[in-house]
């Protein structure tokens, strides 16, 4: 089988990337031919540079018929050339499985929904076109074309039925490859470090925890606030934002490599993740991995992936949210093993295995 994976940006190190790049190493394990069609992975994850990764040809300006027209015929080559069995977009642009099905109506799309809506931009802002993306509006148009429709949640399966009028399956994402391996510490106490990993944007919410750990660092004097998170060009003003901050005992880790991340998950006493309304939830369960207790708000996806009062606790407010954080730090030391143990347990749930195993089952329906 031949199938051809469609990111407009590859560049990126956010979850819905490193979930495309997962899906390829993982179906190309077990024996798919994989092809993978983006505007750009220099900066992204390495493996990238391992798989047939093909680039946007640019054919127009960089305007919305410009990119139209770039994806189109680029598209147009690879039909022609690879044949794909089945073409599957791992962004919310529709655009991409439309313009497939104009080279080629018979062929078979699928498209992974991380949230039907675009949170971060409103329309045609210069950086979003300049990355081959497309307002809401405009993808609605090419609903059509997706022959099965894939989500990451039962948050983001309610969503695509309000705002999309379609049924999607949910496919949980998996952690990736190298968290797979418990922590040789587990069962070990940990210094009082409170992680928070993702990209920076302000929809990740990393000024308020900055802001929460002054009143955390009241009740635990040796706690430490470590921010680990990747650039992303359309948000760098809120990344300058935060280490003009300067405060103490709160450090910054930026683009840190997956090895870095994973002893960084490992030192770990906390995880928090002020996020409201996420969509899924990638990092809460690389950290559960490691054995790391989770703070995150009662709503969207993490509600179906956390056990609240076992993997850590699921809250209501702000309060709450800073409350729970220092009660997980003054944990005795036999109650956080057993959490940190229910972390392991429960993360296991979210091996890349059990992704591809599902996601091969819906290619071939």
């Amino acid at each position: 089988m031949k199938v051809l994976i469609i990111h407009p940006h590859l560049s990126i190190k956010g979850g819905g990337e490193r979930l495309t790049k997962i899906l390829a190493v993982g179906l190309e394990k077990v024996g798919v031919e994989v092809y993978v069609l983006t505007s750009n992975f220099t900066g992204g994850f390495p493996e990238f540079s391992n798989l047939k990764t093909i680039l946007f040809k640019q054919r127009g300006s960089g305007t919305l018929q410009g990119n139209l027209a770039t994806i189109y015929f680029t598209l147009k080559d690879i039909v022609e050339s690879v044949s794909p069995n089945i073409i599957i977009s791992m962004s919310e642009d529709t655009v991409t499985l439309g313009l497939s099905k104009a080279v080629r109506r018979r062929l078979k799309t699928l498209q992974y929904v991380h949230f039907p809506c675009e949170e971060e931009a409103a329309g045609l802002e210069e950086t979003y076109l300049k990355y081959y993306r497309f307002p809401g509006w405009f993808n609605r148009l090419f609903l059509w074309s997706a022959d099965r429709i894939v989500c990451n949640s039962k948050y983001t399966q309610r969503a695509v039925r309000r705002f999309w009028g379609r049924f999607a399956t949910v496919v949980y994402p998996a952690i990736d490859y190298i968290f797979e391996d418990e922590p040789e510490n587990l069962g070990s106490n940990r210094e009082n470090i409170i992680l928070c990993a993702g990209r920076f944007t302000r929809l990740k919410r990393q000024d308020f925890l900055v802001k929460a750990f002054t009143k955390i660092k009241e009740q635990v004097k040796d706690a430490r606030l470590i921010l680990a998170g990747y650039r992303d060009m359309r948000h760098e003003k809120f990344l300058e934002t935060l280490l003009n901050l300067n405060m103490c005992d709160v450090e910054f880790h930026i683009d840190p490599t997956d090895e870095e991340l994973l002893k960084l998950y490992r030192g770990a006493k906390v995880y928090c993740h002020p996020r409201i309304g996420e969509h899924f939830g990638m990092t809460p369960i690389e950290a559960m991995s490691q054995g790391v207790p989770v703070v995150a708000y009662n709503s969207g996806g993490v509600k179906e992936t956390m056990l609240n009062g076992k993997t850590g606790y699921l809250v209501a407010d702000d309060e709450e949210f800073i409350e729970r954080t220092i009660q997980i730090l003054r944990m005795g030391e036999e109650d956080w093993s057993m959490m940190q143990g229910n972390c392991v347990e429960r993360a296991r749930e979210f091996r890349p295995e059990r992704f591809i195993n599902e996601f091969t089952s819906l290619m071939a329906g």
